[in-house]
């Protein structure tokens, strides 16, 4: 099987590039770090099999974060062809890591990409004569355009694996003597170990060695500038005027309030029409449609064949029930990646990121967290892994634990229902709310954090600057097919599985015996006896307790669960029993805005909570667990009392449960200390 890597710079079409020749729909954009782990898929062209590798960007060999590691890792360990992806606008910049693969003799190809714009501005590229200079052959296309069988590769004889490694006998890498000169004059070392180690890769070197070939880094880098200047100087004009990614638009979008006014408008305008207008209508029809080719069948054949209440209420209100509440949300969940992409593929992103770049730094943050943050609008695992491209190690840490305060889709099914519910036409402005509540609580937090426990010293990041440019439609509608699959086999099961047995134990009593009554189950008695924990906020109902509980393993589960203990099978159903005090789940309009607050704050997801684990670790995982319960408790237990009692018998409740907690933490430091540690100590010792 003949394995082809895809290589370049980040921004230059790689992903567009894979999608292309293997007809996928994988994610791309114009940040840095947006495939963040290498993709591969095999394509059958020619009665031969040929598997694609989709690489994470590098600019260089001497990788500097997560995804350039992984990249570096597979290109030099793995014996395959190599397609070296650059773009025409960029060529300088993307040339550095053309001459490193030069250096380590590294045989690969060249494609150019966009030329067609770097052309429009009168630039010109000589590709012959880029060929002769490099000895690479060269070739210009069009990465949406392209297919397999425009690849123009053959296997090399040359060595691709830096273990079979050569001496270089390009003559464009000449330079590279004086440093393997200058380091053997100083350390007995090999010429092929030199040279890998000028371009990052350390083999049996100690640190002295190390440090001393790194601080050649800055001369070397200036070298090989030169000789690329000196080699698009030959091959390449361009107009003295010409900056890649600047469009005439840019001098009204890049003003901050234009941006901000523009940006706000946009996600309020998607907002409704992907969940109260379009959303609900494509939603609707769809759980129409599989109630009549599926449910209402296979009920009717079920009625005919027995009358066992149990199995009957099992079907109808325990598997159905769950698998309709994953399906009215469906819709907009592909609506939401769409509207999501279309940022992206325009290039809004990337001028977002730079516009809000100065005003996250406050909060200790940088214009890469609004990629992060607009990521979380659709799933907050997604966004915890984009983060591997934050260099800055508490910059990752805090951006990792302030990503769960953005709501995900899952959330959503919650605060369209009980918000249809207690504020009717109004409901668009609470759901637009609780997302600013969000994002204002996380900005908080992320403030508090970088003055204490996370000050961060570096928040740079590195931002792609793409032009403005026309949308491909159906890469656009891929995206939200692709997402929309793979919600289905992310959660379909795990709603489904979860919703059964929530229906079981809230219809199982503890001698295990059915019950059609829910306060007599085995989940009612167990969630009735923790809430009390819930009551200073409002939700002591053990219905919407065991609703809390379920929704800890996911989000999706919150409505399905509220559904099951209420006994109704359709969205409209569920809204109106809401609001019936004799329903298990009900609320009135203090306890429905508490549960609004608490479900959007309280606790990130299991699948959430194992990627922080793995991404931070288990410290940082409890403590966003801690932390988010704490912060959704006392903001709810101020809004319920304030509507309740008063606003200020909440504040002076919760600042008295602020100082207690802060003695605490106090005195554990301060008894953790040797000089109080031994006042309470009774050993005669001489310390």
């Amino acid at each position: 099987m003949r394995k082809i890597l895809i290589i370049g710079n980040p921004n230059v079409g790689k992903s567009t590039l894979y999608n292309s020749l293997t007809k996928s729909s994988e994610h791309t954009g114009n940040l840095h770090g947006v495939t963040v782990e290498e993709k591969h898929k095999v394509v059958k062209y020619n009665d031969e099999e040929i598997d694609f590798y989709d690489l994470p960007g590098l600019y260089s060999l001497n990788s500097f974060s997560f995804e350039e590691e992984i990249a570096r890792d597979i290109i030099l360990k793995n014996n395959a062809e190599k397609i070296m992806l650059v773009d025409a606008n960029s060529l300088r910049k993307n040339l550095y890591l053309c001459l490193q693969f030069l250096e380590l003799n590294i045989d690969f190809k060249i494609y150019i990409n966009n030329y067609d714009y770097f052309k429009k501005y009168k630039n010109n590229l000589n590709i012959e004569k880029l060929e002769n200079k490099l000895n690479i052959k060269c070739q210009i296309i069009n990465v949406k355009k392209i297919k397999i069988n425009d690849l123009d590769l053959k296997i090399s004889e040359k060595h691709n694996n830096f273990i079979d490694f050569q001496k270089n006998s390009i003559n464009l890498c000449n330079y590279l003597s004086k440093y393997i000169k200058i380091i053997k004059n100083k350390y007995n070392i090999d010429e092929k170990t030199i040279i890998l180690a000028l371009n990052g890769v350390f083999k049996d070197l100690n640190k002295e060695q190390i440090d001393f070939i790194k601080s050649l880094y800055p001369d070397l880098i200036f070298d090989r500038y030169r000789v690329i200047d000196d080699v698009l100087q030959d091959v390449m004009t361009i107009q003295k005027n010409f900056v890649y990614g600047l469009n005439r638009a840019d001098k009204i979008i890049l003003k901050p309030v234009v941006m901000t006014v523009g940006f706000l408008l946009c996600f309020f305008a998607s907002i409704y029409l992907i969940f109260f207008l379009i959303g609900p209508l494509i939603g609707d029809g769809l759980s129409y449609l599989v109630n009549f080719l599926l449910i209402n069948p296979f009920m009717n054949f079920l009625y005919s064949v027995s009358s066992n209440i149990w199995l009957i209420e099992f079907f109808s209100n325990g598997v159905f029930s769950s698998v309709l509440t994953v399906l009215s949300f469906l819709p907009q969940v592909c609506l939401l990646f769409i509207f999501l992409t279309l940022l992206e593929d325009s290039g809004l992103i990337s001028r977002m990121a730079y516009v809000f770049d100065d005003f996250l730094s406050i909060f200790g943050l940088n214009g890469k967290a609004i990629y992060i943050m607009l990521l979380g609008l659709g799933c907050n695992t997604v966004s915890t892994l984009a983060t591997r491209n934050m260099n800055e190690k508490n910059l990752r840490i805090k951006t990792v634990l302030l990503n769960p305060y953005i709501s995900c889709m899952a959330r959503l099914p919650v605060y369209v229902v009980i918000a249809s519910a207690f504020f009717g036409a109004k409901a668009y402005f609470v759901v637009t709310g609780l997302y600013l509540v969000g994002l204002l609580v996380a900005l908080i937090v992320g403030y508090v954090l970088n003055k204490t426990i996370l000050r961060t010293e570096n928040n740079s990041f590195i931002l792609e600057f793409a032009p403005l440019r026309s949308v491909d439609i159906k890469h656009v509608l891929n995206v939200g097919k692709e997402n929309a699959i793979d919600m289905m086999k992310r959660i379909f099961f795990i709603v489904l599985g979860v919703g059964v047995i929530v229906w079981i134990l809230s219809h199982t009593m503890f001698n295990l015996s059915y019950t059609s009554t829910i306060t007599d189950s085995i989940l009612f008695y167990l969630a009735d006896k923790i809430s009390f924990i819930f009551a200073p906020i409002g939700l002591n109902s053990a219905g919407i307790v065991s609703a809390l509980i379920v929704g800890i393993m996911a989000k999706e589960l919150l409505v399905s669960t509220f559904s099951i203990s209420n006994n109704v099978s359709s969205i409209g159903a569920l809204i109106t029993s809401l609001s019936i005090s004799t329903s298990v789940v009900h609320f009135n309009l203090a306890s429905a805005i508490s549960f609004l607050v608490f479900t959007l704050l309280y606790c990130p997801c299991v699948s959430n909570l194992a990627i922080i684990k793995k991404e931070i670790g288990t410290f940082y995982m409890w403590f966003a667990i801690i932390s988010q319960f704490t912060i959704a408790y006392l903001l709810s237990f101020i809004i319920y009392n304030s509507i309740v009692n008063s606003f200020f018998y909440a504040i002076i409740v919760v600042m008295a449960i602020v100082l207690i907690l802060s003695l605490v933490i106090y005195l554990i430091k301060k008894i953790r200390s040797k000089k109080i540690a031994c006042m309470f100590c009774s050993k005669n010792c001489k310390k």
